[in-house]
């Protein structure tokens, strides 16, 4: 950090820490002081737009005529009005407007014309706000949306003009203040590298936000960066105590903080941050210090909140038993089978009794609705029998009480619903898609090849690539940190506010309603979950399974083009081919590992060689 970083640093710090001593015990001062800190970070974003003028122009990334395109769909009167600041001149006037309402709210005073010149351009920024993260990449990031907080709740205060409205306001942005820096802690409690200590010089590699010399100290003194990296999970995941402390507390909390924010501005170049996060912090003051309460100062928003947060939990709890109800009951199609361990399995499908019986085992964290558009081709062609199931502890399975789960438990479970529904004469294909390859490969090792005649392997595991390939390592354990932070907001009750994931949209239409659900409800999450561990400890190990063709099963490897564009990923694809297919080579389609089974035409692709394979299969030797 040069000398003059760390005066500019030092200057900034001390303006924010009075303004934040100010505010606190009156209404007035607090609102003035977070519009204010607020209008600077919209000036400053938009006299650097003004400035820059950056990637506007025609296939650059704030290109309007591509951002407009979704916009366009969903709302074509609003994407129409926005069209007309697509230019130039255009846009540099709503830049020059954002930084003149931001100007107009730093001018000092008090007066009915002065407060109602204060609503009107909190009115205007939070306008242009909205209006600006419509239409430019830049202008949504955390500094950006803080100072839209900001503008909204001063806006909607100053209308109501009371005490009361200012409280509610100045309580609104301190609430949301205090939950963005505990979200923030909270959440990286679950990321691998912040709980390892080593996430900050992560960070300071990076070409966007990295700094070389900082980089280079945690470096040398990876202790120190770890207890940093530490120390700030506690201080953001604690931040909510400030509530519980009072003044005092509040004071050390929002010093730390603002000293964090002016230290991101110098080293990753985030000078906004420090006055859109400082926003939040005269709030967060005023409604913190016992003085003002005793002024009079309203506190019915919290207690409105509190009492609309344990009614909302409660309809959640709600919503969570309802939906765990209708996951266990399943489709009405599915019939059930207790296996020889003790679990219930649930599973579908068409029986004709034709020559070949087709069983299809999904990937870690999916269901038997996955296949839906290969059954659906299935059936309509008609000339092979299928199974779909969900394994122990998905959907309407049912798990046994044994808690030790080893990959072979599921191995066994599908061992046994082959025996029981399979005719005795039936000659039985296995095709397993991703972690579903590993256990078809393990199901026809147990059988052997007078029941088993053939296996297909849709992008599937090969039991050494953990072993074998460091980066297929670490994508395991990326997966293992994704789901887990997933898996732990469903298995809570909170399935009901995650998005639609885009691979429900893309399912044929009457399997989506029970994938979504089984999507949003814990049981799936746990059960994947239990499943990831079981593969961490038996083939993430150094000496996992070997390949094994047996006794000469056939088998048809299909692996998706995204899969192939890694080279560690395309050699063991390679050689689950060379193991268990004639020609030695999969078969490529274009593709991801998740859209050759939720992309409707390259799953009727996968379909038909499926079915061409079971053909084959069937034939009488």
């Amino acid at each position: 950090m040069s000398k003059n970083g760390g005066r500019t640093a030092v200057r900034v710090y001390g303006r924010v820490e009075s303004g934040l001593r100010r505010a606190s015990g009156s209404r007035e001062r607090a609102l003035r002081a977070s519009e204010s800190f607020a209008a600077i970070t919209a000036t400053l974003a938009s006299m650097e737009a003004v400035a820059t003028r950056r990637d506007t122009a025609e296939g650059e990334l704030n290109d309007w005529r591509v951002l407009r395109g979704g916009l366009a769909a969903d709302a074509p009167f609003v994407s129409r009005l926005l069209d007309k600041l697509d230019g130039p001149r255009a846009d540099r006037a709503f830049h020059l407007t954002r930084c003149a309402l931001g100007i107009a709210l730093l001018i000092p005073g008090r007066g009915t014309a002065l407060d109602r010149l204060r609503l009107s351009a909190n009115a205007g920024l939070s306008i242009l706000g909205m209006i600006n993260q419509t239409r430019s990449r830049y202008g949504g990031d955390g500094s950006d949306q803080a100072a839209l907080q900001v503008h909204t709740a001063a806006t909607i205060s100053r209308l109501g003009g009371d005490a009361r409205s200012i409280d509610a306001g100045l309580w609104y942005l301190s609430l949301q203040g205090v939950l963005s820096y505990a979200v923030s802690g909270w959440v990286k409690l679950f990321g691998r590298p912040w709980r390892e200590g080593t996430a900050v010089s992560g960070v300071m590699r990076t070409h966007t936000y990295g700094h070389e010399g900082v980089w280079r100290f945690f470096q040398k003194h990876p202790a120190l960066e770890k207890t940093a990296t530490r120390a700030m999970l506690v201080f953001e995941s604690s931040y909510p105590l400030v509530y519980i402390g009072g003044p005092v507390v509040n004071a050390a909390y929002s010093a730390v903080a603002m000293g964090f924010h002016v230290a991101n501005g110098v080293v990753m170049g985030l000078g906004r941050f420090v006055w859109g996060f400082a926003a939040f912090h005269p709030a967060i003051a005023y409604t913190t210090d016992a003085t003002a309460r005793r002024r009079g100062r309203s506190d019915a928003l919290p207690a409105v909140a509190g009492a609309a947060i344990v009614a909302a939990l409660g309809a959640t709890a709600l919503t969570a038993t309802r939906r765990r109800l209708r996951v266990l009951d399943g489709p009405s199609y599915l019939q059930r089978l207790e296996t020889s361990r003790g679990s219930t399995l649930a599973y579908g499908g068409k029986q004709h009794g034709h020559p070949v019986l087709l069983f299809l085992v999904n990937a870690l964290f999916s269901t038997q609705d996955h296949f839906g558009w290969v059954t659906g081709h299935l059936d309509r062609d008609g000339s092979v029998d299928f199974i779909t199931y969900d394994r122990a502890g998905y959907g309407a399975s049912r798990e046994a009480a044994d808690d030790a789960f080893r990959i072979d438990d599921a191995v066994s479970d599908l061992i046994d619903l082959i025996e029981n529904v399979a005719d005795a004469d039936q000659r039985i294909v296995l095709a397993g898609h991703s972690y579903g390859g590993e256990l078809i490969r393990r199901v026809a090792e147990r059988l052997g090849d007078d029941r088993v005649k053939g296996l297909v392997f849709i992008d599937a595991t090969h039991p050494e690539q953990f072993a074998q390939s460091a980066s297929q390592r670490e994508g395991l354990r990326l997966v293992r940190d994704a789901q887990s932070q997933m898996g732990l907001l469903v298995r809570a009750g909170f399935g009901s506010f995650l998005d639609r994931p885009s691979w429900v949209t893309r399912l044929p239409p009457p399997f989506r309603a029970n994938a979504e659900l089984q999507y949003r409800d814990g049981r799936m999450w746990r059960a994947g979950h239990r499943e990831l561990r079981a593969v961490e400890r038996e083939l993430d190990i150094p000496r996992p399974p070997r390949l094994d063709a047996g006794s000469g099963i056939a088998g048809l490897v299909i692996s998706a083009s995204r899969t192939m564009s890694d080279a560690d990923a395309a050699r063991f694809q390679r050689e689950l081919a060379s193991t268990f297919v004639a020609s030695g080579e999969p078969i490529v389609l274009e593709a991801t590992h998740d859209t050759l089974l939720t992309d409707p035409l390259v799953a009727g692709e996968v379909a038909a060689r499926i079915l061409a394979f079971a053909r084959q299969m069937g034939a009488p030797s």
